[in-house]
């Protein structure tokens, strides 16, 4: 069975890709089980941590952080094996980079257990960002289909410069960490960007976890629209400092 892990940071389509290739008749693709909040959407196999309420999360890290360390080789060969009944030819789970710092023992035990990584980024930096402010100034992150309360709560949002700028600078800093850390795995990169020819881009990734062909259909649909104009509340002030700062590119 080929083990396997999307290795990516948030709003790059790793939704979509994850509950797509959980479509596909052999393989099994959990969601973010190492979320350090359980969330309904999220799978049942997540890690369980100990999360002590009176704390805040940084004194939740440190208590969790030595009983993580110790559970988490018995944790990932368990995972990695099919349950009773399963016969999946890849089996894997989303990882996001930012759960790795509370995670001890997580990335060795990918590197020394060589488990392939789908490396998925997202080229266009611009509305990598402005996708992630979105989400958090809304509070929602994924498109919830015939939600009419979801819809109305998506209005435009208002941009920040400075707001934009560091979390552009963000993404690029932990683009290139991402790249350093997966550079002596067995990885594939796939791009967002890759998705507009789904039917290639499925079946690279189906070669690559040696799994047959299938017909793998979109298992989610995009939240935010294409025109920037319809996303952005202030969209001159912003369409003005992209071509002042060289970036009017990432906005096609």
């Amino acid at each position: 069975m080929t083990k396997f892990v999307i290795f990516t940071l948030p709003r790059t389509g790793s939704t979509l890709l994850s509950k797509s290739l959980n479509k596909h008749p052999d393989i099994f693709c959990d969601d973010e089980i190492f979320h350090f909040a359980f969330r309904e959407y999220f799978s049942p196999n997540q890690f369980r941590f100990i999360k002590l309420k009176p704390f805040p999360k940084k004194i939740n890290y440190l208590i969790n952080y030595p009983l993580t360390a110790l559970k988490m080789k018995g944790f990932l060969d368990n995972y990695f094996t099919n349950k009773s009944g399963e016969n999946f030819k890849a089996r894997g789970f989303k990882l996001m980079y930012y759960q790795t710092f509370y995670t001890p023992g997580l990335m060795s035990y990918l590197k020394k257990n060589n488990i392939k990584i789908i490396l998925l980024m997202r080229e266009n930096i611009l509305r990598n960002a402005l996708s992630d402010l979105r989400a958090r100034a809304t509070g929602i992150y994924h498109n919830q289909e015939d939600n009419e309360e979801q819809r109305s709560q998506l209005t435009k949002l208002k941009v920040n410069t400075n707001d934009l700028q560091q979390k552009m600078n963000d993404i690029i800093r932990q683009n290139n960490k991402l790249t350093e850390t997966v550079k002596d795995m067995d990885f594939i990169k796939i791009h967002y960007e890759d998705f507009t020819d789904w039917d290639i881009t499925m079946k690279k990734i189906e070669a690559f976890l040696g799994v047959p062909a299938a017909n793998i259909t979109a298992g989610a649909k995009k939240l935010n629209p294409d025109n920037l104009q319809d996303m952005i509340e202030n969209f001159s002030e912003i369409n003005s400092w992209l071509s002042q700062n060289n970036y009017a590119g990432f906005a096609k």
